[in-house]
């Protein structure tokens, strides 16, 4: 299943950047994160493994993400595994002028086992799940930057 989404934000690139690269942050956009904790590497750069917990709705969802790429600050890439499937998502930022952000995001989820037959079902909620986190986070980084200005 790929998707393609995006969104622009009302904070410089750089703001946005520093925003998104800083996992002590992620909760504050990511509301169901339970943790966040670094296996191997350096937070951020290629070849960086970290476990991502979830609590959602009462059932925890482990995510093993492993950073394959970075070009700061206009692109991340990386890929999730869980015993769902694999996802591989590409970030992509761009400075669109005025202090504003073009962020447009890229999916491509492939699920194992009798996922692969739920996930037609699962592509909705993928989808709004995933609306709905840019969404956070276009108001995280919007807030984090207003309190920069102030």
């Amino acid at each position: 299943m790929k998707f393609r989404h995006e969104i622009v934000i009302d904070a410089d690139q750089q703001s946005v950047w520093a925003a998104f690269d800083d996992p002590a942050s992620m909760k504050a956009w990511q509301p169901t994160l339970e943790s966040f904790t670094r296996k191997s590497g350096e937070d951020g750069q290629p070849g960086a493994v970290a476990e991502l917990v979830y609590d959602e709705k009462g059932r925890k969802v482990t995510l093993i993400e492993t950073v394959t790429e970075r070009r700061e600050p206009h692109f991340m890439a990386g890929t999730y595994e869980s015993n769902m499937g694999n996802a591989l998502i590409v970030n992509h930022f761009e400075d669109v002028g005025n202090g504003r952000t073009h962020w447009v995001m890229y999916g491509n989820h492939s699920f194992r086992g009798i996922f692969r037959v739920l996930g037609i079902f699962f592509a909705g909620e993928v989808r709004r799940r995933n609306e709905q986190m840019m969404n956070n986070f276009k108001l995280f980084a919007e807030t984090k930057q207003a309190e920069h200005s102030a």
